[in-house]
């Protein structure tokens, strides 16, 4: 049984939380200190996650052997700068996070055992009060970040997710962050624009705009030298839309909780790098302006 520490209690916190409890002793790491239980609801019924809490500022350093980081891309920074000093000399850092961002600097601050992963989801859910609702599954992919990862990655999955429906395994993770890129474009900004559920963006009416933004992505990518097929973005955009067909995307949720948004993270990051390479992107432009106006 592992000690794993998780950052905050978002919804994807919460789910991972349920499902590592069954085998591991969880503890969530939340801004304030709290006493509280944490729900979990699915079609099945309810009950009750068993975890700890704790704030980071009582956790003493050198004193976390596993980290998942599951917070929202702007909040990556900040959480990274102040738990890794907690982390112990063999410790396992877990990234989560939509969109993109670039956290390595802060992974060249790691001791030479300390290994580093990202953990690719559409598992999918809202968090209502302290009860997180599961309201789809989609695929899982985890994979190493650093050279310690490369050594250990094969038994830390089998270890923590290795009975996660639809999750599998990659030696080479960026291009499925690419993907995963893809499809929180493809999803969250129109569905949270729209203000609907995942499964209506499958709608015809909804199909130009969104070949123009996963042929943008595709475009952008190869110019960083990553090689993606557009009909690939296209067919794995159209699979989470169903398999989370019931889910309202984060960015959604944002939106219709008057909170910031990963925006700049997802349009934001394929604008940043065109501007880069000197090419245009307008329909990820036209979704970052229009996200950002409300």
């Amino acid at each position: 049984m592992a000690n794993i520490h998780i950052v905050g209690e978002g919804a994807i916190g919460l789910l991972l939380a349920q499902h590592l409890s069954q085998t591991h002793h969880i503890t969530l790491i939340t801004r304030h200190k709290r006493a509280t239980t944490y729900r979990y609801q699915n079609q099945a019924g309810a009950q009750a996650i068993s975890c700890n809490t704790s704030i980071a500022n009582e956790i003493p350093e050198r004193s976390i052997d596993t980290l998942i980081v599951p917070v929202k891309a702007y909040q990556v920074i900040d959480a990274l700068t102040e738990l890794i000093p907690k982390l112990t000399a063999n410790a396992h850092l877990i990234l989560s996070h939509n969109g993109m961002v670039d956290w390595s600097s802060k992974l060249t601050t790691l001791e030479h055992a300390q290994s580093a992963y990202f953990l690719s989801t559409s598992i999918a859910g809202f968090k209502s009060a302290n009860t997180v609702h599961h309201t789809g599954q989609g695929a899982t992919w985890f994979g190493p970040l650093n050279a310690s990862a490369e050594c250990h990655y094969l038994d830390v999955f089998s270890q923590l997710f290795g009975t996660f429906e639809n999750a599998q395994i990659t030696s080479d993770i960026m291009p499925t962050l690419w993907k995963k890129l893809a499809v929180n474009i493809a999803i969250n900004p129109l569905s949270a624009l729209e203000q609907i559920e995942n499964g209506q963006l499958r709608q015809p009416k909804y199909a130009g705009l969104i070949l123009n933004l996963m042929n943008e992505v595709q475009l952008v990518a190869a110019r960083t030298g990553v090689t993606l097929a557009l009909s690939e973005l296209v067919t794995l955009a159209y699979t989470v839309m169903a398999q989370t067909a019931k889910n309202r995307s984060s960015m959604n949720q944002d939106i219709a909780n008057n909170r910031r948004t990963e925006i700049d993270a997802m349009c934001g990051y394929i604008c940043a790098m065109a501007a880069q390479h000197h090419i245009t992107v307008p329909y990820n432009q036209r979704m970052l302006e229009e996200v950002n106006k409300r």
